[in-house]
């Protein structure tokens, strides 16, 4: 599959006044990487796409909590059939998470979603 490639604040990358594309893994991982950035019933053509993001908001969130949840989202990419490992890194004063996550595609391919952070509370 291939889709548009957008940057990490989510902006389309154009190089050299085109649009530049992904494919393969990192095409799978930008697709993850949109499941988790996605708050559960936000989007109104697939209300059950995303995370529950008040699972992982609020005083007290623990790492399983976290690897929990984003294990699941990872999921809901149809081309993932596995999740190999979620990596959890607290920043408490900034009030943020950073997961770094392996996984396997279906064809066997390792995908590689890193920094996917959000707001704990």
């Amino acid at each position: 599959m291939q889709s548009l490639k957008i940057d990490a604040s989510g902006d389309l990358v154009i190089t050299g006044g085109e649009l530049q594309m992904v494919t393969g893994p990192e095409e799978i991982a930008q697709c993850c990487k949109l499941v988790l950035g996605t708050n559960q019933g936000e989007w109104f053509l697939d209300p059950e796409l995303g995370i529950d993001f008040s699972r992982i908001t609020g005083k007290g969130v623990t790492a399983d909590e976290v690897r929990s949840e984003m294990t699941a989202g990872i999921l809901q990419e149809p081309r993932v059939s596995e999740v190999n490992d979620v990596v959890v890194t607290f920043d408490r004063p900034n009030r943020t998470v950073t997961a770094d996550i392996t996984a396997t595609a279906v064809n066997g391919d390792v995908v590689t979603i890193e920094g996917v952070e959000t707001v704990v509370g």
